[in-house]
């Protein structure tokens, strides 16, 4: 008899069978283009078989060509923009490490700023996911329960990884730049909610001021390890994922 645990899927399993990045999935259920997958908690989806058929069928259609075109272009750029400054990166390198001509990213991304806001939007949409990750190497939920010092290493590990992202956002926002002020914004709304879920009762409002309150602490305390870490040798720990 099939159980379950065999019946059921974790994100990190669809992007191992179907080869298909996290954030081309979250883009697939944003547009309702696979079945809603269950929430298993405030912070994770359940899949199964039905969403890994949905995306290989996703993957073999013409549109789903030119989004993971897109994909590829965003990852290239992710990389980028996580160990330099946006002064220092290029265009063409982007392309290059996407393996297509520069003219075709100026078909999917009018500019550079376009790039980096895509970027961040893709990370944003990869926050709960990464932080969870995180969670997991401090032990999990019931761990930091027990010691809510290792969400803020879980946090610090996920905001140092994309500091010089978050860094140039934050500058462009200060300079008056509106969307980059909207987008700043909806940053620190997503890493709240999500450094606060794991503090609140399962049965209040996973949405709500409560997870905001909660992980507004969080990110004091994940800011001020990022800043620990930023002065020593170990940028950011090893033994975090």
């Amino acid at each position: 008899m099939t159980t379950p645990a065999e019946t059921t899927l974790s994100l990190s399993d669809v992007v191992a069978r179907t080869g298909v990045p996290a954030s081309t999935i979250h883009h697939y259920r944003r547009s309702g283009l696979i079945p809603l997958p269950q929430r298993q908690s405030a912070n994770r989806f359940v899949y199964d078989a039905s969403h890994v058929e949905a995306i290989l069928v996703l993957r073999a259609q013409p549109a789903a060509e030119q989004h993971d075109c897109r994909e590829r272009i965003v990852a290239a750029a992710i990389e980028a923009f996580k160990t330099r400054s946006y002064t220092e990166v290029s265009v063409s390198e982007i392309a290059e490490a996407a393996h297509m001509a520069k003219g075709n990213v100026y078909r999917y991304f009018a500019s550079k700023e376009a790039l980096l806001t895509a970027a961040i939007e893709t990370l944003l949409d990869d926050t709960t996911d990464r932080f969870q990750a995180a969670l997991d190497s401090q032990g999990g939920i019931e761990e930091v329960h027990r010691d809510p010092e290792k969400s803020a290493m879980a946090l610090g590990y996920v905001v140092a990884d994309v500091l010089p992202m978050l860094l140039e956002l934050g500058a462009r926002a200060a300079k008056g730049h509106e969307p980059s002020a909207d987008l700043a914004r909806r940053v620190l709304r997503t890493l709240a909610l999500t450094a606060g879920r794991p503090f609140i009762a399962d049965d209040a409002d996973g949405e709500g001021d409560e997870a905001i309150q909660a992980g507004l602490k969080v990110i004091q305390s994940g800011f001020a390890t990022v800043l620990t870490w930023s002065v020593g040798t170990d940028w950011p720990p090893d033994h975090l994922p």
